[in-house]
């Protein structure tokens, strides 16, 4: 309904014609027989409280039907206000759904059991517990979520180093992006360097926008 047009009705007839319809139109006789009801059980419950009065004879004196017409456009109203409110409501619960991805890159010149050595990478998963992953791959990665606002990404790469010497041409590099409901990618913290070395600095980013 346009409010705009309800503003420029200029009586509560063309108010209940905007909205429901002209008198005869079956949408606006259900809204008529459903605020009678309405009207009646209001009468119903002041008559409770003061005396045994006829709500019949009430309804049929015509100096009344200015009364009801008036109770009959609070009630309107009142369910116009609580569906916007729900509305509002629904609007405000949803939550915004983040999906993290971890990236390890990394090269060597060891080889173990005619195998690249193999890195471990530490991530911090969907409730927040540490999980390992091992591989020999030169670029690794996984996704997780969906996660909350305020989710700690971490992740530590390494090699499994145990009878080498110094990380002679042996490389990793690690990289955390968070994609936004659905939303692309995005690198929100990295440790990238061409210093030979067995691990990198363990990386984290805390999910605040």
């Amino acid at each position: 309904m346009n409010k705009e047009t309800v503003r420029n009705a200029k009586n509560f007839d063309e108010f209940l014609a905007i909205k429901y319809g002209k008198i005869r139109v079956e949408m606006r006789d259900e809204f008529e027989e459903k605020a009678q009801y309405f009207v009646i059980s209001k009468m119903l419950k002041e008559a409770r409280k003061e005396a045994n009065t006829s709500i019949l004879s009430y309804l049929k004196s015509r100096q009344n039907w200015s009364g009801i017409k008036l109770i009959i456009l609070f009630f309107i109203l009142g369910l116009t206000n609580f569906g916007c409110k729900k509305e509002r409501e629904s609007i405000k619960v949803t939550t915004d759904e983040y999906y993290v991805k971890y990236i390890v890159k990394s090269s060597t010149a060891y080889i173990q059991g005619g195998k690249s050595i193999y890195r471990t990478a530490e991530i911090a998963s969907e409730n927040n517990s540490k999980q390992s992953f091992t591989f020999n791959n030169a670029t690794w990665e996984t996704i997780i979520g969906p996660v909350k606002k305020g989710f700690n990404a971490s992740l530590k790469a390494s090699y499994n180093v145990t009878a080498f010497g110094g990380p002679s041409r042996t490389y990793i590099n690690s990289e955390i992006y968070v994609s936004k409901n659905n939303g692309p990618f995005a690198l929100k913290a990295s440790d990238i360097s061409t210093t030979e070395r067995f691990s990198a600095s363990t990386i984290k980013y805390v999910i605040n926008y």
